[in-house]
């Protein structure tokens, strides 16, 4: 047989074909890859949406709060609604400022002949620096005529509320530097049981932590952590006095007395080292007392005698 001859125009013809199979079948199959890559990362994408959607959605909660005032000295305080009532949030270094604070006011501002040589003199005195505790002891000094120890003597007490506490200078990263303290003074009169308040203050106090102090061991039991405050001022709070807590029954004119003298404020930060021993504590005078009124013998009636004479 004779081998049937093609012509040129023939195999090109042929030849285009098969390319144009070869093409069309590799675009298929980069169109599929394509396809693929572009559901993969459909696929990311929605999961890092889903992702961002869930860590927001806490940020989108209503959570409501409670904001109070109070009637007499304006202070206000925020309270968060949660769903346990009894526990309040707060940070272990929040509660140690708000206890050492808390602790210096109490035990600064309030006066008991006994208290004073048990607690609150050696308190006050491991917890200043250098020129609040020479201001403290200079209140006491037998000098001052407005120390409290003469103003209210034994027999008489000076106690102390504190209303609120307000941390000052506090950041994310930063600890606070100072506070403000709002807090009412009452005098507590120990023979007839009476109280009356006394005033209203409030107290800005400057603190910091050194725990290089030299202290004996008794008295670090006081101040473990190393308290210090570096500058105190009180100043007088002019709200509205709030009402007798317990009504007066004895004479209110002698508990209406001047405050205790305390100095308007204390001189800049010390550096020094608290010493190993404070000094010692004041002496407490005894209760003034009336004095008697001199005793007088009864007159001897002159006797008679029996002869009508006299004696």
């Amino acid at each position: 047989m004779l081998k049937k001859k093609t012509s040129t125009k023939i195999d090109e013809a042929v030849a285009k074909s098969v390319n144009f199979e070869i093409t069309v079948a590799d675009l298929a199959r980069r169109s599929e890859r394509r396809a693929w890559w572009v559901a993969f990362s459909a696929i990311g994408m929605s999961l890092i949406l889903a992702g961002g959607y869930f860590y927001m959605l806490p940020l989108k909660e209503k959570v409501p709060f409670v904001v109070m005032a109070d009637a007499y000295t304006g202070t206000s305080t925020v309270a968060r609604l949660t769903d346990d009532f009894n526990n309040k949030r707060i940070t272990t270094s929040e509660a140690i400022n708000r206890s050492n604070i808390a602790h210096f006011v109490l035990a600064r501002e309030s006066y008991d002949s006994a208290m004073i040589n048990l607690r609150d003199w050696a308190t006050v005195q491991t917890m200043s620096a250098s020129s609040v505790a020479s201001a403290y002891t200079e209140l006491y000094s037998p000098r001052n005529e407005a120390s409290p120890s003469k103003i209210y003597g034994r027999n008489r007490a000076v106690r102390v509320k504190i209303l609120s506490i307000v941390l000052l200078g506090g950041g994310p990263d930063t600890p606070p530097k100072g506070a403000t303290v709002r807090f009412q003074r009452s005098v507590y009169d120990k023979q007839t049981g009476a109280t009356v308040p006394l005033d209203s203050k409030i107290a800005t106090i400057s603190f910091t932590y050194k725990t290089n102090l030299r202290m004996d061991e008794q008295y670090r039991i006081e101040n473990p952590l190393g308290f210090q405050v570096t500058e105190y001022r009180v100043d007088s709070d002019y709200a509205t006095a709030p009402p007798d807590e317990v009504p007066a029954t004895g004479d209110e004119s002698a508990a209406h007395q001047p405050g205790t003298g305390a100095p308007a404020s204390s001189s800049s930060v010390g550096e020094a080292l608290q010493p190993g021993v404070i000094p010692p504590p004041p002496t407490i005078p005894e209760s003034n007392q009336e004095p008697s009124a001199p005793r007088q013998t009864p007159a001897t009636s002159p006797r008679t005698n029996p002869n009508g004479g006299r004696g």
